[in-house]
């Protein structure tokens, strides 16, 4: 037998049978049949794409839902479409809507042949009714590899919830994985289609092939005059051609052993999600959960009134079923992944396999007295060990990866947000800032505030650092930082001046010459930290401009590169500033989670990447 990373995952009845795997491998030596299994030697071992992109190693869904525009909440609507097909025909419907809209060139879709579930990619719209169905058991959806080599470059997908939580990571494979993909011996990567929509379909699980034979054997019936099959209220309705209906209870049906660790009923991380439940008969519930899943309202006539206390007892019956799988592993010492950890932001493996969960530091990283207790509270509550990080923000170490969702709830219910972690823009680093530091000239506290608030957790190529500093004294290093902020007081001389030269003893580098009755400042040395125009005792020099000295394309590491100094600006370009920069950043950068903004804007050219930033800010 081949050594294989993804053994760890398929011989310990953890494999989600999605088949993402198969569609990614660049050398097609996955073989699928129920589970994924190695057809030759991998010279990897299986330590690539198919092991990153694998729902039940992590979901990644933390760092989808911040890139793909997901809706804070779910909207829900029921319809019916204008063809005949499963609960309504609503994903027919919206498919044919796509295809004579040219929205798509193509659906991957699992139609059957004598309902044994088959990957199809369908250009015509005419062809999509034929899919209609649903089948029950494990589909691939290898036709997504089939579509990419055909030149076909924008597709809808619908799938089961693994198999769209597998595309997804497909979707923003460098984002989590780190690198754009693997290459084959043939020195290319497998050609896959821009998936446009994904689309998925309320699932409790997948029965065995076999268990549904024994079903249909016990009533004399064969595959071939099967018009439908439903599921209802606990129950397995099987609907032949001449119109006979035969019932069968559920539990008479065997789910594959991966489905029972699964708690996705009604896809999350699809556009729009599809399925009977909470909808009147012959209607199909809608849930739509992305802008472009909005695009289904276009399609089909939706309303609302969806029973959404229906679906949730049906998350919930799932959930419950997960959570006796899990303790029943755990019982029995059998591997369990965690992969839902990543469902959630700060959460990250350590050496020792337990994790840690980081809590996004606070503005300058002041605390309150009962803060600190909460965060005290609820380390002790999990066994955990506190780090405090060079960004003011919190870690608790040495968590068992059961207890980590557990633990980033209760620090969410009480007001603390788990993030920072990954490429995003981080905790803003500030000093304490005026009003707390004698040489403090801005109020970092309420800036850090400000940005915190804009930017939290804001998606970016790679981790994005911004600091802000009080004075030039630059404390917290704002210089190497992708985006630096001083503040600065820049000095001119006044009528009050006499020559005492009290300036001219303060000044840190040399920039004051007294001449006279009168002090003359160097502006080429100056670095407008304001310190002279504090320390006269005369008043005789005051603020000539002030503002804010900012930095853009600084970072520190393995590499030290200095940001470029972009010259004075007022609070409120500040925003634009960063957006703009995140913007062009995100435009121009070929390997996500390799290459910072310096390494960039070295590629672009500095001037020019600076000349876009300031356009984006004009728009």
């Amino acid at each position: 037998m081949y050594q294989w990373k993804l053994r760890e995952i398929v011989d310990n009845s953890l494999c989600a049978s999605c088949s993402t795997c198969a569609i990614v491998c660049p050398n097609n030596i996955v073989a699928f049949d129920g589970v994924p299994r190695l057809k030759e030697e991998c010279l990897r071992k299986g330590h690539g794409m198919c092991y990153d992109v694998c729902p039940r190693v992590s979901s990644g869904g933390y760092q989808i839902r911040i890139r793909g525009g997901f809706k804070e909440r779910e909207e829900y609507y029921y319809g019916r479409g204008d063809v005949e097909g499963q609960d309504g025909g609503v994903v027919t419907t919206f498919l044919k809507y796509l295809l004579k809209e040219n929205k798509i060139d193509g659906a991957v879709v699992v139609g059957d042949e004598c309902w044994k579930p088959v990957s199809m990619v369908v250009q015509d719209p005419g062809d999509i009714e034929r899919c209609a169905k649903s089948k029950y058991t494990i589909s691939t959806l290898d036709a997504l590899r089939t579509a990419g080599e055909m030149g076909i470059e924008k597709v809808a997908v619908v799938g089961l919830p693994c198999q769209i939580s597998g595309l997804r990571k497909i979707q923003y494979f460098p984002y989590l994985a780190k690198y754009n993909g693997e290459i084959g011996r043939d020195g290319r990567m497998v050609k896959l289609p821009e998936m446009i929509y994904l689309i998925g379909l309320f699932c409790m699980g997948k029965f065995k092939e076999e268990s549904i034979d024994k079903v249909l054997e016990k009533s004399n019936l064969r595959r071939e005059d099967i018009d439908k099959f439903q599921i209802k209220e606990g129950m397995f309705t099987v609907v032949t051609k001449e119109g006979e209906s035969y019932t069968f209870p559920l539990k008479e049906l065997e789910y594959w052993e991966g489905c029972k660790i699964c708690r996705d009923f009604d896809a999350t991380m699809a556009d729009v999600s599809v399925g009977s439940v909470g909808s009147p008969e012959g209607h199909s519930t809608v849930v739509i959960r992305t802008e472009r899943g909005e695009d289904i309202k276009e399609a089909v006539e939706l309303r609302e009134g969806v029973d959404v206390k229906a679906i949730e007892r049906m998350r919930d019956l799932k959930m419950k079923r997960f959570k006796r799988e899990i303790e029943e592993r755990r019982k029995k010492g059998m591997k369990i992944s965690y992969y839902w950890i990543t469902d959630y932001g700060g959460v990250g493996k350590r050496a020792d396999n337990t994790n840690f969960i980081r809590i996004r530091g606070k503005p300058c990283g002041w605390y309150s007295i009962e803060e600190i207790r909460e965060i005290l509270e609820i380390a002790e509550m999990y066994g955990g060990r506190i780090k405090l990080t060079d960004r003011g923000a919190f870690e608790i170490h040495s968590i068992h990866p059961i207890d980590v969702e557990d633990m980033v709830l209760e620090l969410h219910r009480r007001g603390f947000v788990t993030g920072s972690e990954g490429p995003l823009v981080r905790t803003v680093l500030g000093c304490p800032g005026g009003g707390n530091c004698s040489s403090g000239l801005i109020d970092t506290r309420e800036l850090c505030r400000a940005i915190e608030e804009r930017f939290r957790e804001y998606p970016a190529p790679y981790k994005f650092k911004i600091a802000v500093s009080g004075c030039p004294n630059k404390c917290v290093r704002p210089q190497i930082h992708d985006i630096g902020i001083v503040g600065v007081q820049y000095p001119l001389t006044n009528e009050n001046c006499n020559g005492c030269g009290r300036c001219a003893d303060i000044c840190k580098v040399e920039a004051i010459d007294v001449r006279g009755e009168t002090s003359y400042t160097n502006y080429n040395l100056c670095i407008g930290c304001g310190k002279c125009i504090k320390g006269c005792p005369n008043e005789g020099r005051e603020i000539k401009e002030n503002g804010f000295m900012v930095y853009v394309g600084g970072k520190s590491g393995r590499e030290v590169v200095y940001g470029v100094p972009i010259g004075l600006i007022e609070r409120e370009e500040i925003f634009k500033l960063i957006e703009g920069v995140l913007k062009v950043y995100s435009k121009y950068v070929e390997k996500p989670q390799r290459e910072r903004l310096c390494a960039v804007m070295k590629r672009v050219g500095v001037g020019m990447f600076l000349e876009e930033v300031k356009r984006e800010i004009k728009e």
